[in-house]
């Protein structure tokens, strides 16, 4: 579901960075030296495993942190860790849990990206893939106080919340809500209903809303919905959902859908797990240091180009 479509919103959303770090996105696939060695090798390291090609993607992975080696954070990266953690919210029908969070920092931009792991997603029993991996990211101030961006992975897009997400953030401490799908996990903003996202022919949901053109998230989640709660879910017939006892539908209506109220702890997480670093390579740093199962790569940082998905 690497469209087109998607790849426009990568570009708007490098358009409207500061030019230093419109830049760095730049660089860090492109640069000369050192740098872009790292670069390229974490390159690899993703293509490979978006290939499920495991152990030559830790390989690349390896070098990449051999040449930019990543660092513990000290006491201001993860004071501020904490202190910008999205307040993260499911509906109360959520079935599957958060089983990691993670935290890695820019070494060179004030940006601090969090990586969420929940057990899996309701459409995808058969991918391989152990985890539901999602991001967002939080852009700060230079003196560290205050959030001056975020940004959301909300499957294959990046959604950027606006002034109300951000003056609703500095109202909770300086941390930023994030709204969370039932079963598929695509996260989101304050205000999101009205946030505009375009179809794309490889949404599983994309006969129940226009594609190739701008649709409100507000349509593109009904239409989520109406899928989920007439058709159920994809492979509803699979084994290993049917012996995991996963639902085969959302059985709720659309307010229940929309009722995102339960709140995940996602600073009792990253202070349990420890998985926190400051690095430029996030997938690099998650596969070699944080977890022990595999997980599916996402955008690095906001700006980035779009993974790509491999059939």
């Amino acid at each position: 579901m690497r469209s087109t479509a998607l790849l426009i919103f990568a570009a708007v959303v490098t358009a409207g960075l500061p030019p230093s770090l419109a830049q760095s996105r730049t660089s860090s696939y492109g640069g000369s030296g050192q740098s872009e060695t790292a670069a390229i090798h974490h390159r690899r390291g993703v293509e490979f495993h978006l290939q499920r090609r495991l152990d030559e993607a830790a390989r690349e992975y390896a070098q990449a942190l051999a040449l930019e080696p990543p660092r513990t954070p000290g006491a201001e990266d993860h004071a501020a860790i904490l202190r910008f953690a999205p307040r993260v919210y499911t509906t109360p029908d959520e079935f599957f849990p958060l089983r990691d969070a993670a935290a890695v920092v820019h070494p060179a931009e004030r940006l601090i990206a969090y990586h969420f792991f929940w057990e899996d997603d309701i459409d995808f029993p058969d991918d391989n893939d152990p985890c539901d991996h999602e991001v967002v990211w939080v852009q700060f101030s230079g003196d560290r106080q205050s959030i001056e961006r975020f940004w959301t992975y909300f499957h294959g897009r990046i959604l950027e919340g606006g002034q109300e997400a951000l003056r609703e953030a500095a109202s909770h401490q300086m941390r930023p809500r994030v709204n969370v799908q039932w079963g598929k996990h695509g996260s989101m903003p304050l205000a999101w209903e009205s946030m505009a996202i375009v179809g794309d022919a490889g949404d599983l949901e994309r006969s129940y809303y226009a594609i190739g053109k701008p649709i409100t998230l507000g349509e593109y989640n009904r239409g989520t919905w109406q899928k989920l709660r007439t058709e159920g879910r994809r492979l509803i017939d699979h084994p290993m959902a049917r012996r995991l006892r996963w639902p085969d539908r959302f059985t709720g209506e659309w307010e229940r859908f929309t009722d995102f109220s339960r709140s995940v702890d996602l600073v009792e997480l990253i202070r349990s797990r420890r998985l926190t670093a400051v690095s430029r390579w996030n997938s690099a740093v998650i596969n070699r240091q944080f977890l022990p199962y595999n997980f599916r790569p996402k955008t690095e940082w906001p700006g980035d180009p779009p993974e790509r998905r491999v059939p």
